[in-house]
């Protein structure tokens, strides 16, 4: 019997400071309820002050003549760090106990743990924003990084989208292209490009470098300022070899199809003149032993 009645009045102290915590929250909460509607109505301003900056950036720095997704870039930082201010200011609202040095000091620790979390995010973010600033390359250039080619889509916050040649993407890390060397194939209008070729060892060197020299001369897609050119460069094994040099527009559509009419042109104008292009030849020697000699 006195343990039941132990067991009770337990529980009726128990509901007793249940209902006294309650009390004292709502209480508080009430209290604190003017402080709550301030904070929200500080981070709202925030919030549309982090879109006007947002706007006023990215307006600013196409206005500058930046690439476009430099201004998206910096106007996307510009909002967050806002945001970010505004949470803290409002949070000092709500609370007003708290001290700016702690809200710094939490700010530190959290920094430095997020630095190591996001250590390659933010290694990616900063090179996105290097390449946009400086502009190595820009969209629509055709670029080569490692064993990649192709042309540039988009570059975004944390990676370059590349569409190769044979129409496939290639999404290389912003970091990769900052730190390695880049070929960028679409940096100036003209490009050279080099094709080689051979001539029999029975040929007049000097009469087929003139015919493939005319040839190119008079072909249609090749500029003609810097003039095509055509240089010996070394002896083969079957023929001695040429390199026909000549310069298009950079784009690879123009390239590739000065290389199909160039090689089309020159081996009907050499055949024309009956100088032969020959195919790697070997010669084998027999020799037979003394043994089977005897």
């Amino acid at each position: 019997m006195y343990l039941q009645e132990s067991a009770i009045n337990d529980t009726i102290t128990a509901t007793e400071k249940a209902r006294e915590a309650i009390s004292e929250m709502i209480a508080s909460f009430w209290t604190q309820a003017p402080y709550i509607v301030i904070g929200v109505i500080v981070f709202g301003a925030f919030v549309i002050a982090a879109s006007v900056v947002k706007r006023v950036i990215k307006a600013t720095v196409t206005r500058a003549k930046y690439d476009d997704m430099l201004g998206s870039l910096i106007g996307r930082l510009a909002y967050y760090a806002t945001l970010i201010i505004g949470f803290f200011v409002s949070a000092v609202v709500v609370f007003p106990g708290m001290e700016p040095g702690d809200l710094l000091t939490g700010l530190g620790i959290g920094s430095v743990a997020l630095g190591f979390a996001f250590k390659d995010v933010l290694q990616n973010l900063f090179a996105g924003f290097l390449i946009l600033l400086y502009r190595p390359f820009r969209i629509g250039d055709l670029i080569e990084v490692d064993d990649y080619k192709g042309i540039v889509e988009e570059i975004s916050v944390r990676a370059t989208k590349l569409k190769t040649l044979d129409n496939e993407r290639v999404v290389v890390p912003n970091s990769e292209l900052y730190m390695n060397s880049v070929v960028v194939f679409t940096a100036f209008d003209d490009r050279r490009t080099r094709v080689a070729i051979g001539v029999g060892y029975g040929e007049d060197p000097d009469h087929a470098r003139t015919v493939i020299q005319k040839t190119l001369d008079k072909m249609d897609g090749l500029l003609k300022d810097p003039a095509p050119n055509v240089r010996f460069t070394d002896f083969g094994d079957s023929s001695v070899n040429l390199e026909m040099l000549f310069w298009t527009a950079s784009d690879q559509s123009s390239t590739r199809s000065a290389v199909d009419i160039v090689i089309a042109a020159v081996k009907k104008a050499l055949d024309s003149e009956g100088i032969e292009i020959p195919f790697p030849q070997r010669v084998v020697e027999m020799k037979k032993s003394e043994a089977a000699a005897g």
